[in-house]
């Protein structure tokens, strides 16, 4: 009796561990090497058709799939396109702070630190979807401009400035 349950022990240890190394050897297979390139198939059915709902028909729930599939294979920047053509459209304020997101410099950005320059065009798409009442671009106007005391400007003025 002794002898099958040591022997149910070792075999349950054993096992145990080859677990813990099939996760290992999963987890170090899934991570994607930075140097690689992702591929993003630009020309997915389920995209082109989501994009030609949102921009042909006003469907936000088709540009917020459009947006995500952009957004997480790092391909924001290519988004900006429908972004423009959704908000100029169709009027949408979440294009509009879509928009904006995407013009905007990182703090990292050599234009940034050494000419504090900002898209004119960003910085008009961020008031403008304020102004219509986004709720992320609420959210950041307390960061940008409540908590500085700085008076919040109209997106018209933007353009008038410079």
């Amino acid at each position: 009796m002794k002898k099958i349950v040591f022997l149910l022990l070792v075999l349950l240890l054993f096992n145990c561990t080859k677990k813990t190394e099939l996760k290992k050897k999963i987890s170090d297979n899934d991570t994607i090497n930075k140097t690689e390139f992702v591929k993003f198939d630009f020309n997915d059915k389920e995209l082109q058709n989501n994009l030609s709902k949102a921009i042909l028909d006003g469907d936000t729930i088709a540009y917020i799939r459009s947006y995500k599939k952009y957004t997480t294979n790092g391909r924001d920047k290519e988004f900006l396109y429908y972004a423009i053509l959704m908000a100029e459209k169709n009027n949408y304020k979440r294009a509009y702070y879509d928009i904006s997101r995407i013009l905007a410099l990182r703090t990292d950005d050599p234009l940034s630190k050494k000419y504090k320059f900002s898209s004119f065009f960003g910085t008009y798409s961020f008031l403008k979807s304020y102004e219509m009442g986004d709720d992320f671009a609420k959210e950041d106007i307390k960061d940008f401009y409540l908590e500085k005391k700085i008076p919040i400007p109209k997106s018209s003025s933007v353009y008038c400035d410079h």
